[in-house]
């Protein structure tokens, strides 16, 4: 089973993904795609996962998991035009770890090296079940982390373009398609 939430607008690439695009074969069906638009912050693109993955943990029982995080989702990522910062991916991770199944997380995207590595640290912490200082500490890269040096990323005004009927649609193409997994 793969569940991918991601941006799917024309002429993004990769061209793939929309929510009719349920898999092939032996495999139909094992393939859950959620297209989202630009501007999609923390909280709307939790209650999706959340509403998503609940559907496949159901579905599809999984034994182990294995998630990849895409940076590229963060405010601020040259490559996607979503408005997240770590602390709302890190409550998706948290979603998924309290399965309590064996899981394997990897990093992923993110073209905006500085809150990259602020994501990804962030999301190391959550793994570990530890709070960081907001502070950067000092090193070779440091300049890289300013004007203001800090672990936190600040959402920009970027308007969320995923209109509540639109998600509804996407939702409840995904639970019926779900109805099919043996």
């Amino acid at each position: 089973m793969t569940v991918s939430l991601h941006k799917f607008a024309p002429g993004f690439f990769p061209g793939t993904g929309d929510v009719t695009d349920v898999g092939l074969g032996k495999g139909r069906y094992y393939s859950v795609n959620v297209p989202l638009q630009d501007g999609i912050q923390n909280e709307r693109y939790y209650q999706i996962c959340e509403a998503v993955l609940k559907e496949v943990y159901a579905a599809f029982r999984p034994e182990a998991v294995v998630l990849q995080l895409g940076a590229d989702t963060i405010a601020g990522d040259p490559m996607c035009s979503f408005n997240l910062t770590p602390e709302g991916i890190g409550k998706c991770l948290k979603y998924v770890l309290q399965w309590q199944l064996p899981t394997l997380v990897l990093g992923g995207g993110g073209y905006h090296l500085a809150n990259t590595a602020r994501c990804w640290t962030y999301l190391t912490a959550v793994i570990l079940g530890k709070t960081l200082h907001s502070e950067i500490p000092d090193h070779e890269f440091f300049t890289e982390y300013g004007p203001d040096y800090v672990l936190e990323i600040t959402p920009s005004c970027r308007p969320d373009r995923n209109e509540p009927q639109r998600i509804q649609e996407v939702l409840n193409s995904v639970k019926g398609h779900l109805k099919h997994v043996i």
